[in-house]
């Protein structure tokens, strides 16, 4: 048999012919024969879905069915609206929170430093102190000035959208710069002329958020901020740092009607997005209306208070289910942020065909901003953070247990890293101020005194009962009643971190802590 052999030019269309009949091939007809129409919905009968039974009559709604459908369908829409809310509302609520606990208004700096500033936001840490505020492009183009130094920080628009990362992640790399955010409705003059050095941000919001951790002693870190400047363009003020003096501020997300009220708020303080004009059709047959009063019916405020419960049980769900393929690792780990495309949430939001939806409901129901270093890690210019939701065992992790961590060592991070517990319910930090250490929810690279073991590892200990003499630094107090959850994180995270390569540490739960007491220094 004589075999033909075919240049690669002659080999292309040869495939794409075999692509293109192979598609053709695979083409869904369709038509659906009459016969099959008809059997799969009855002319006067009964409907059965996974919502109940509903009758037709003459293939019309029967009487009292279409009262029962509408119903159905507002319930729905309420829960799909409470979990598309959620990013927005929580930033809502953080800078209006700014300006009604702390006096701030935009452009100013809210300093946290203590326990109680920074335990009602979602999932912060206790490592760095905080700089954070907002800004308005309506009243000009904001500008950030950053100086060179030891700055991590992120700006973010109101759908929690990194704009961008400044400092040591940010695109000048430490080396300070300037940064201009122009939004939707920024008036042209109040748009400054780019000149060399400056990154020109477009944000789809009008307002926007900043967030800066100053790294360093007490004396470095007052100079970095010093250096700051946050102004709209055309109106610059002097800068003002406000102090948290302790105050309590509770950014996580409201419950019942307060939800929508803050919802409502923040959607008439911004733009509608294209993408987003089908959920405002949603809203208006709930009562919530841009450029309207709020003023919903007493039926609209029932479902409006049941949708945001079931849709609070939805975000639960998808926190502390994971169901999303990429983002479970070793151990039980979760990649909260960053690691390959499609693992959780991206600064953006979007991709190839769709903008995500259940995996933003999912973040921005545990925690608060995103940014291009936070969820497109570059190794050693990243922020890496894992969750985890059970022990070993595959059990969840209650107050009034006692576990252990065990923490393999070295971390591969170039600044620092740490594992802060969080209370499952308010998602913040675990709110211990009433045991022996009077706040405190974190061990890590930056904890005074912690011990390490011996093989470079370290052994993180958490329960109600008390700690052997000397691994006090090593402890964190948990409380009976109520369910609490790690994160890890990793800043100047190195790609073992990303790849596998650093074992990710085991969650064990203990009767006590008896094995330690033999191994005091």
């Amino acid at each position: 048999m004589k075999i033909t052999k075919l240049s690669f030019n002659q080999i292309i269309p040869v495939l794409v012919l075999s692509a293109i009949l192979g598609l053709q091939a695979q083409e869904v007809s369709v038509l659906q024969s009459e016969e099959d129409f008809q059997k799969l919905m009855p002319i006067t009968g009964n409907v059965e879905t996974f919502f109940g039974d509903f009758k037709l009559d003459h293939s019309f709604p029967a009487v009292g069915e279409a009262d029962k459908i509408f119903k159905l369908m507002d319930h729905q829409r309420a829960a799909q609206l409470y979990l598309w809310g959620l990013p927005l509302v929580s930033m809502q609520t953080w800078i209006d929170g700014n300006k009604e606990v702390y006096g701030c208004d935009y452009n100013d700096i809210l300093y946290v430093k203590t326990f109680n500033e920074r335990r009602g936001v979602l999932t912060a840490n206790e490592t760095t102190d905080y700089f954070w505020g907002g800004s308005n492009t309506k009243e000009g183009a904001v500008v950030i000035e950053i100086p060179e130094g030891l700055t991590v920080g992120m700006i973010d628009d109101m759908w929690q959208q990194g704009i961008t990362d400044i400092g040591l992640f940010g695109p000048n790399t430490g080396s300070g710069g300037t940064h201009v955010f122009v939004g939707p409705n920024t008036p042209q003059h109040l748009i400054p002329e780019i000149s060399d050095g400056q990154l020109i941000h477009q944000t789809s919001t009008d307002q926007i958020y900043y967030v800066m951790r100053m790294l360093g002693n007490a004396s470095e870190v007052k100079a970095l901020i010093d250096q700051v400047q946050i102004y709209n363009y055309g109106n610059k003020k002097d800068k003002k740092v406000v102090t948290g003096e302790d105050k309590f501020l509770a950014v996580y997300q409201q419950r019942g009607i307060k939800f929508w009220e803050v919802l409502h708020k923040a959607i008439n303080k911004e733009v509608v997005q294209e993408r987003d004009r089908f959920f405002m059709y949603w809203l208006r047959n709930l009562g919530i209306e841009k450029d309207k009063p709020f003023n919903p019916t007493p039926e609209q405020i029932a479902i409006l208070e049941d949708g945001a419960k079931v849709g609070e049980l939805m975000a639960k769900t998808l926190v502390y289910n994971e169901r999303l393929e990429g983002v479970l690792r070793q151990n039980n780990w979760r990649m909260i942020l960053g690691g390959e495309w499609g693992d959780g949430i991206k600064f953006s939001q979007k991709m190839r065909y769709y903008d995500i939806f259940d995996p933003r409901a999912r973040y921005c129901y545990e925690a608060i901003t995103t940014s291009p270093a936070m969820t497109v890690p570059m190794p050693g210019k990243a922020q890496a953070y894992i969750g985890k939701f059970e022990d070993e065992e595959g059990n969840r992790l209650h107050g009034s247990n006692n576990y252990v961590i065990k923490i393999n060592g070295p971390v591969p991070a170039k600044l620092f890293w740490s594992v802060v517990i969080y209370d499952t319910d308010t998602r913040c930090v675990i709110d211990n101020r009433q045991g022996a250490q009077g706040g405190k929810a974190t061990v890590g690279s930056k904890t005074d005194g912690i011990k390490q073991n011996d093989d470079g590892s370290y052994t993180m200990l958490l329960g109600p009962d008390a700690p052997p003499k000397g691994w006090e630094a090593n402890y964190v107090q948990t409380i009976p009643g109520r369910g609490w959850f790690p994160y890890m994180r990793a800043y100047g995270a190195e790609k073992e971190f990303f790849n596998d390569e650093y074992k990710f540490p085991t969650l064990e739960k203990v009767k006590d802590f008896s094995f330690l007491e033999n191994d005091e220094d």
